[in-house]
This record gives C-alpha cells, sequence and structure tokens, in this order.
C-alpha cells in the first residue's frame, strides 16, 4: 500500500491580504458553508472578495466566468480564485440567478 501524502489546510493566499491592503481575522479566511470566495475585479490591486453559493457553481452564467479564468490565469492559480470581471455585475447576477426556482 503506498503512502498518501497529507494534505494542507487551506489558507488565504497572501496576494488577497496584499490586495485588500488590511489584516485578515481568522474569520475572515473562512468561507460560509455553502459558499465558494473568488476574486472579483477586473484590475489586479482593486479586487473584492465575493462568496458565489456552491449551487451555483454549474449555472452557465458562472461557467462561463470561470472559464474566463481560466484562460486568463491557466488552471493552476494559487490562493483564492481570481475572476476579471466586474465584481457589482457579479454580484447582481448571482442575485437575480438565486431568484430563479432552479437555482433557489
Amino acid at each position: 500500500m503506498g503512502h498518501m501524502k497529507k494534505k494542507k489546510a487551506f489558507s488565504a493566499s497572501t496576494m488577497y491580504v496584499r490586495l485588500t491592503g488590511y489584516k485578515l481575522d481568522d474569520e475572515d479566511h473562512r468561507a460560509r458553508k455553502g459558499y465558494v470566495p473568488v476574486l472579483v475585479g477586473q484590475e489586479e490591486m482593486v479586487m473584492e472578495r465575493v462568496l458565489i453559493p456552491t449551487k451555483l457553481i454549474d449555472h452557465p452564467y458562472i461557467v462561463s466566468l470561470l472559464e474566463l479564468s481560466a484562460k486568463e490565469f491557466g488552471y493552476h492559480q494559487q490562493g483564492l480564485l481570481q475572476i476579471p470581471y466586474d465584481a457589482n455585475c457579479l454580484k447582481k447576477m448571482v442575485h437575480i440567478i438565486t431568484r430563479d426556482k432552479q437555482y433557489s
């Protein structure tokens, strides 16, 4: 039987700390249950942490943003996933999508 490597616990990336310009508490390092934290913004220094409900991950809108992220940053991002998109538009779309009975 082969030896399995022990996985490291998740922690917020140092880039996230640097981007926000303030020190994070332990509470800020974790997402609420049922949500995926992502960094969203069109400029690296002006990115906002947004929580996306996990039930929306397979929605075509979210999938297209994940594909955009992969094209821009690759599949091997460290820390929080970055999405090069307007944070306010993403939050509005998440709100609209969650009102859809299929995703509520």
